[in-house]
C-alpha cells in the first residue's frame, strides 16, 4: 500500500537550505502520485520571522510537482479536511495549522534565534 495516494490531504514543508531562508509551507490535496513524485494542487504559505499573526494563503491556489525523496518534511492531513479553510496561526513561540476545529502544530519549523 503506497503511503501517499490519490485524494490525500497534504501539508509539504521546504527544507531549508540556509539559515535566513524563510519557511515555505504548501498545503494541498494529492492529484496524482507515481512512484516518488506527486501532484498537488492547494495554497502556499511563506512564514517571514519578522512578522508574528495569522496567516492567509500566500497567493492563489496552484499547482505543485514534489519529489517524496527531496528532503522537504511531509505530513498527512485528515482526507475529509477542506484545505481552503486552512490558516497558519503563529505567536512569537508557537505556530499552527488550523482552521478552527483542526489544528497541527508547526512550532518545530519556526527560526530560532
Amino acid at each position: 500500500m503506497p503511503a501517499v495516494r490519490d485524494g490525500d490531504r497534504v501539508v509539504i514543508i521546504d527544507r531549508r537550505l540556509f539559515r535566513d531562508d524563510i519557511t515555505r509551507i504548501f498545503v494541498g490535496v494529492v492529484e496524482e502520485c507515481e512512484d516518488r513524485v506527486i501532484r498537488a494542487r492547494g495554497f502556499g504559505y511563506h512564514v517571514n520571522p519578522y512578522e508574528v499573526a495569522g496567516m492567509e494563503p500566500r497567493g492563489e491556489e496552484r499547482v505543485r510537482v514534489v519529489a517524496i525523496d527531496a528532503g522537504d518534511i511531509l505530513f498527512l492531513l485528515p482526507r475529509d479536511q477542506d484545505i481552503g479553510q486552512l490558516q497558519l496561526r503563529r505567536s512569537p513561540k508557537a505556530m499552527s495549522l488550523t482552521d478552527g476545529k483542526f489544528a497541527m502544530d508547526l512550532s518545530d519549523f519556526l527560526l530560532k534565534s
